[in-house]
């Protein structure tokens, strides 16, 4: 180990002591060594060292794209460095053979995500649809009580024949008289299914859709065919009715035993207007429901640097890394004091300087929970909510089982095992905290709706109701994270075993996997680094003396140091990810508080889908296909895949194979994409080529994910 030190060493260009986030890396402490690397590329972005070992920690800990990122930064500094060069071949080795294994097992194949999302019936949903009946009822003067009776046979004939002639008519273009028949048909045989369907299509056509709906309805239930409980949900949801167009989709999708993919994907579009409606109220975008599943699309054309949407977080915690940086733990806000931003310089400013800091620099309100002291909140009031929707469940002073998941947090991850010594058990960047903070929101508003509806124990409908916020986010993963993380896994299980009043809620391996994988899909890195106690007090200096003010100006020279969250954001997560990307995530403030903005990367065209990207798109194509595959679990199949090669021994674009001794020659501008012959260049460039080659790569604000759980 200290071998690679010795390299580092002798590469990096420094003297023979280790720094400390070399020691760290020699004991084989490679969260410690990553979190002290990047210090020291904070202090020092040219520092060589630093951006090989954070690298190499990186990998250590299978952060694969941070360590990749680590290396291009150290490669931008020097561009002939051995190390740098040796390593990076040794982790696209890594990611190459884990994308050949996959290739070998997965097909690259393009599922459906309509036959992952449930059809349950959402909590309350009984009552919405019992309104929405009586507004059919009484706003549309749709008879839902509508009875008939059997007829004889000679009338059932009679129908039949003036069924045909409306039949004919319609075919001719004769609406009216067809709509005419169809009323003689079903006056003399009212169970007439066909004319009442034909009417029912006839009276949409003209926009009459209370009528259309009248003559679904008035079918005996068990006479519905699975197009009449289809038309019936378009109908209704042109009527604003989503709870009873659910509810025909349903029934649509039920008796074709999932095979009508159209009324389930027609079900989803339902539920997903539902939900996110109000989310998407004042933004020009709205979410829909595609075979990708939940996308978000522009309802009007969208410039280049144009905010296309904002999003704040139903949940968040920080990541492990940036534990001791001063912030509000509820809402993320920046609470750096004078003394952490100037450091050692302040002890030895004059009265003046530091009197004058003293006056403009933000007031601190900042509060720990009077219980445990281990969560500070920036006021009184972000501790209040705090405590209201989570944490009285897992405060430790109140539940003693949440002391070792704190002290999990406070250590970065590591416990001491039976033997006594140190042992990681939690690698991934955000802190297990967040987890339990997930569960404990569920419980705490499970215990307000009993305690609401006077009941001992929170029944089955204030579970569900309780869980509606985080039903936003999709589930996916394919490991066992319970068996991959057996030590969370049985913390989480103690402490919500009691959560007072009697309550408990019982974690299951299901649970749990289902929780962990809500989490790694779908957070998000952000901070308030756009506004914190910094960026106030320069604002309250213009005011102030302008020579002391310039005096103390020059000792301002860098960016205070943020802690980085992860959140989860109910809008942002339903952006999918393209390599060819057209938003960006950056940090924003929502309703005062950090949050995240949605930046429009270049210009959207109203219809079109937004993209954002989950990785760094200059990494070679196979490589970010296979990060993409063992991180998220799809192949990307964007334009920049479609129009980039992997290699110089196949064509890009007709897929011929190199001779051994002869290789493709590359594009020679992004030299991205490998062609046989000039014939070939010339069809890709116009195909889409000539777009990706041009298209310039998006500043990527990481992912707050785990990489490693498919190899533990």
């Amino acid at each position: 180990m200290l071998e690679n030190v010795d390299i580092i060493n002798e590469q990096g260009g420094t003297n023979g002591s280790l720094s400390s986030s070399e020691f760290h890396f020699s004991i084989g402490d490679y969260r410690k060594a990553l979190e002290s690397a990047k210090a020291d590329l904070q202090l020092d972005g040219t520092n060589i060292k630093a951006c090989i070992i954070a690298a190499k920690s990186a990998t250590k800990l299978k952060r694969f794209e941070e360590s990749y990122n680590f290396y291009r930064d150290g490669l931008k500094i020097d561009p002939k460095n051995k190390v740098i060069a040796e390593e990076l071949i040794d982790l696209q080795k890594i990611l190459l053979n884990h994308f050949e294994k996959m290739s070998n097992e997965e097909k690259e194949q393009d599922f459906n995500m309509v036959h992952l999302c449930s059809q349950d019936v959402y909590p309350g949903d009984e009552e919405h649809f019992l309104l929405e009946k009586e507004i059919l009822e009484k706003k549309y003067k749709v008879d839902c009580s509508l009875s008939t009776k059997n007829v004889d046979l000679i009338k059932k004939k009679e129908a039949a024949q003036i069924l045909m002639k409306a039949h004919t008519n319609m075919l001719a273009g004769n609406t009216e008289d067809a709509i005419k028949q169809c009323t003689i048909a079903l006056d003399a045989d009212p169970l007439n299914i066909a004319a009442r369907q034909l009417r029912a299509q006839l009276h949409q056509e003209k926009g009459n859709i209370e009528q259309s709906v009248q003559d679904l309805w008035a079918i005996p239930k068990q006479n519905r065919t699975i197009d009449v409980w289809k038309f019936g949900g378009i109908l209704l949801h042109q009527l604003g009715l989503p709870v009873l167009a659910e509810f025909w989709y349903r029934k649509a999708t039920s008796l074709s035993q999932m095979k009508d993919v159209e009324a389930a994907m027609l079900f989803q579009k339902v539920r997903v207007e539902r939900m996110y409606g109000p989310l998407t109220s004042g933004y020009p975008i709205r979410v829909d429901f595609t075979k990708h599943g939940r996308s978000v699309f522009a309802n009007k054309n969208l410039k280049e640097g144009a905010i296309a949407f904002q999003d704040k977080p139903v949940l968040i915690g920080k990541l492990l890394q940036f534990r001791d940086v001063s912030a509000c733990d509820h809402c993320a806000a920046s609470l750096i004091t004078p003394t952490e931003y100037f450091r050692n310089k302040y002890a030895e400013f004059n009265p003046t300087l530091k009197r004058l800091i003293q006056e403009k620099w933000p007031k601190d309100d900042s509060v720990k929970c009077s219980s445990c002291q281990r969560e500070t909140y920036c006021n009184e009031q972000c501790q209040r909510e705090a405590w209201e929707q989570y944490h009285q469940i897992i405060c430790p002073a109140q539940n003693v089982n949440a002391r070792a998941l704190y002290d999990l947090h406070d250590s970065g991850g590591w416990i001491l095992n039976k033997d006594g010594e140190k042992e990681e058990i939690w690698t991934l960047q955000y802190s297990p905290i967040l987890l339990a903070r997930m569960w404990a929101m569920i419980v705490t508003e499970a215990k307000r709706l009993m305690r609401q509806s006077g009941l001992p124990q929170p029944s089955i409908e204030h579970w569900a109701k309780a869980k509606m916020p985080f039903r936003k986010f999709i589930v996916f993963g394919q490991s066992n994270a319970a068996s991959k993380l057996p030590e969370v896994f049985n913390m989480v299980r103690a402490i919500f075993s009691h959560c007072g009043d009697g309550v408990k809620y019982d974690i299951t391996e299901d649970e749990f996997n289902a929780r962990y994988y809500q989490a790694t899909c779908n957070l998000q890195a952000y901070s308030s680094s756009i506004f914190t106690p910094l960026h106030v007090f320069l604002e309250n200096l213009s005011e102030a003396d302008s020579v002391t003010t310039m005096l103390l100006l020059q000792y301002v020279k860098e960016e205070p140091k943020v802690a980085t969250f992860a959140g989860m954001f109910p809008l942002h997560a339903c952006l999918n990810h393209a390599c060819d990307n057209n938003v960006e995530i950056i940090d924003g403030m929502v309703d005062g508080r950090p949050g995240v903005n949605v930046l429009v990367f270049r210009e959207i065209k109203a219809g079109e889908e937004l993209f954002t990207t989950y990785i760094d798109t200059t990494m070679p194509r196979k490589i970010r296909r296979a990060w993409l595959f063992r991180s998220f679990n799809f192949w990307c199949h964007c334009r920049r895949c479609q129009f980039e090669g992997d290699g110089p021994d196949i064509c890009t674009n007709c897929g011929k194979y190199a001779q051994e001794d002869k290789k493709f020659p590359h594009c020679g501008k992004c030299q991205k994409a490998w062609y046989c012959s000039v014939q070939c260049q010339k069809e890709a460039w116009v195909k889409g080529h000539k777009v990706i080659c041009q298209l310039q790569h998006s500043k990527v604000n990481l992912k707050a994910i785990d990489t490693d759980l498919q190899d533990r």
